[in-house]
Parts: structure tokens; C-alpha cells; sequence
């Protein structure tokens, strides 16, 4: 278990490291324009592994629910780069996946937080409805304020699949609802896997 703890704490270091390189790099670039669920989501990560590591002696409970709320997030961001948005991109590797920041918002960060979450974090949480809601409640923020950004016609998108002005509604509302579906299959997957891996003593 100790050596469990410190392998966390080290991947929660190198995660705070990297996510403060990709935000600087994103600042100098286009500032920090947080209508970007993956800025946000890697903020959000950010935040949790500084708590994570300032309170490790003694996590509370809601600490517990951060790293797993922004555990999903960023396995979202994963998941939604490589199978909706690399396709609509035509396939644009090196702009998806090297340009900026992207390297360490789409691939290096999320995969960091999840190997740790999994199989290195002492997460006591159980795998009940309440708690992958808690886990949704970053991501439906999120979507309410885009969605109605969007309708007001202060932003546009940011992401193809939310600029409802360019497409019809009923598209763009089939994104939101297959997004926030995957997002709770998702939510419930995280738990039941480090389940698993507990009771498989991995």
C-alpha cells in the first residue's frame, strides 16, 4: 500500500507538472479561453491532484470525488478527441495530437490521471448512482453554460458538434445526449474497473 501511495503522489507530481506546461503553452498561444471542455477539464484536473496532494495524509471524502470526477473528464476528452473529433478533423494528427498543448491535454495528461485513479489511488468510493451523478456534475455544468452560450449567440461551438447555428438543432441535441450517455456509461466503468483491480489485489 505504501509503495501504491507513493507511485500516486509521484504520477500526481509529473500530472501537475504537465498541466501547467499545457496551460502555459495554451496562455501564450489563444489565452485561456475556457470555452473549451478540455482546457476546463485539464483546470479541473489540475486543482484535484494539487488537493489530492496537499491533503494526502488524510483525504476527505469529497477530495475523493474531485479525482474522480476529473478522472472522467479528461477520459471524455480522451475518448471524444480520438473517436468524434479526430474523424470530423479529417484525421488531422498533428493537430489533434502534437500541436500547442494538445499533446499533454489529449493524450499524456488524461492517460497520467487514469493509470493513477486505477490502479495507484486509495479511492474509497462506491460504484452507486449518487456518486457517478457526482462524477457527471463537472461535464452538465459544462454543457448547460456551452449549450447556452450557443443559444445566445455569444460563442460559437467551440467544437463542431455544438455549433447549433451551423447545423440542425436535432443534431447538435443528439451530440449532447450521446456525449452525457457515454459520459455516466463512463462514469460507472471507472468504478467498477478499480473495482475489480482491488479485489484482483492489481
Amino acid at each position: 500500500m505504501i509503495a501504491k501511495d507513493n507511485v500516486a503522489i509521484v504520477l500526481n507530481m509529473l500530472l501537475i507538472v504537465l498541466e501547467i506546461i499545457a496551460l502555459a503553452i495554451t496562455i501564450d498561444l489563444i489565452g485561456l479561453d475556457l470555452t473549451y471542455y478540455t482546457v476546463d477539464a485539464n483546470l479541473f484536473a489540475l486543482i484535484s491532484a494539487i488537493l489530492f496532494l496537499t491533503l494526502k495524509k488524510r483525504i476527505p471524502n469529497a477530495v475523493d470525488v474531485l479525482k474522480y470526477s476529473s478522472t472522467l473528464a479528461l477520459l471524455i476528452t480522451f475518448l471524444v478527441v480520438i473517436f468524434i473529433l479526430y474523424p470530423m478533423l479529417d484525421f488531422d494528427f498533428n493537430f489533434l495530437f502534437l500541436e500547442g498543448p494538445n499533446l499533454y491535454f489529449h493524450i499524456l495528461c488524461p492517460l497520467i490521471a487514469l493509470i493513477s485513479f486505477l490502479f495507484f489511488e486509495g479511492n474509497e468510493l462506491e460504484n452507486t448512482l449518487k456518486n457517478n451523478l457526482y462524477a457527471m456534475i463537472f461535464t452538465l455544468i459544462y454543457a448547460v453554460i456551452i449549450i447556452s452560450l450557443n443559444i445566445a449567440k455569444v460563442v460559437t461551438g467551440p467544437y463542431p458538434f455544438l455549433m447549433m447555428y451551423s447545423q440542425p438543432l436535432l443534431a447538435s441535441l443528439f451530440w449532447v445526449i450521446v456525449i452525457l450517455g457515454f459520459a455516466f456509461v463512463l462514469a460507472r466503468l471507472l468504478l467498477m474497473i478499480k473495482d475489480l483491480l482491488t479485489i484482483l489485489n492489481v
